[in-house]
């Protein structure tokens, strides 16, 4: 049943030729059932002669007339030229079938005299009318079907992606990361739980309501980032030393959301199996409109292999934020910075129409 479907909606080769073989031996039964073989072959022999008629009949009206003249201005063409189709072809069937067909074949048809006599034209031409109506009413149902079957599958491609969405909003990977230290406190720190529940539950209705805002004022995310440390520092025996240093008019200094909480998002989880976590600094500066990341050496084993990965899955998240950011990472002997700077109206054009879609975003600290 699927191959053919297949080839129903997918061959128009086969589609064709299928509708024109079950109309010749469709109607050949239809005219010999009861009859003698000989009649079967005869109305078959007509069936299959007079298939080039019919075919361009139907073909010219369908795919030639309709597409072209079928509209409110040329509508007066339309029937002028479809009345000269349905007279001419009718003809031709007569002709074909008194003069040559009936002659040859047994069918149990009588040779008419005056067979062209506009009255005979015209009811042959409505009997022959009926393989056209066929032809339009198969087309239909199968653009009918096709188009139903499109939305159905688009349907189903939305509600795919808003699942996967509302996952990734409602699961993000700072979710994961905070239940799997809140089940360790319930174990080494109780009393603190209901804490970082709380503030769990804080940013996650941040990470949520922020989900497809413009970029907004820097100071805005560094509220945010304050909390994330807040939380991180009752899931660790010693608090994360980050500090913040803002210069001018944060309002100049418009960033994604999200921004600053992917970077702190990354580097928690990286170093999440450290017994103490590098400094971090964060500058942000409205005169520049650029923030700049700073994570210093603590002297930690393996801190030179986990800075380049950390630099590497920074330099990523460029592409997260849909190239409305310009990020650049470096190295040196005191550990490693990270640069974010807005990316110019001609580059990125007009940031403040930009939405974020933190879809990718979270999908990528997943990743990380």
């Amino acid at each position: 049943m699927g191959w053919i479907l297949h080839h129903i909606t997918g061959s128009r080769t086969f589609r064709h030729i299928t509708f024109w073989l079950c109309w010749v031996m469709g109607f050949t039964f239809i005219q010999s059932f009861g009859q003698p073989v000989e009649v079967y072959f005869g109305w078959f022999s007509y069936y299959v002669l007079t298939l080039p008629v019919f075919v361009g009949h139907t073909y010219l009206v369908v795919y030639v007339l309709m597409p072209r003249f079928l509209n409110r201005r040329l509508f007066p063409l339309f029937v002028v030229f479809f009345l000269l189709l349905f007279y001419g072809f009718s003809v031709l069937e007569l002709v074909l079938s008194h003069e040559f067909i009936f002659r040859w074949y047994p069918t149990g048809s009588e040779v008419r005299t005056g067979y062209l006599a506009p009255g005979n034209v015209v009811i042959s031409g409505l009997g022959n009318l009926y393989i056209l109506l066929v032809f339009l009413a198969c087309k239909i149902t199968r653009n009918w079907y096709l188009a139903d079957n499109k939305k159905k599958r688009l349907q189903q491609e939305q509600l795919q992606q808003r699942i996967e969405d509302t996952i990734t909003r409602v699961q993000p990977a700072m979710l994961l990361y905070a239940m799997d230290h809140i089940e360790r406190m319930l174990d080494h720190s109780p009393k603190n739980v209901t804490t970082a529940v709380a503030l769990t539950s804080e940013l996650l209705h941040e990470v949520m309501t922020c989900y497809g805002e413009k970029p907004r004022p820097i100071v805005r995310e560094i509220g945010l980032v304050r909390k994330f440390v807040s939380l991180v520092s009752l899931f660790r025996d010693n608090e994360p030393e980050v500090e913040f240093f803002l210069s001018g008019d944060q309002d100049n200094l418009r960033l994604p959301p999200l921004i600053l909480f992917s970077f702190l998002d990354i580097f928690f989880r990286r170093f999440d199996e450290n017994h103490t976590l590098p400094e971090i600094n964060i500058e942000a500066s409205g005169f520049s409109r650029m923030v700049t990341i700073q994570v210093l050496d603590n002297g930690s084993r393996g801190f030179a292999e986990s800075l380049e990965s950390l630099m590497h899955s920074f330099s990523q998240l460029e592409n997260s934020f849909e190239n409305t950011i310009s990020i650049s990472c470096e190295t040196s002997g005191y550990g490693g910075s990270v640069i974010i700077t807005e990316k110019s109206t001609v580059e990125a054009g007009d940031l403040k129409g930009k939405a974020f879609d933190p879809l990718s975003a979270a999908v990528h600290r997943m990743e990380t």
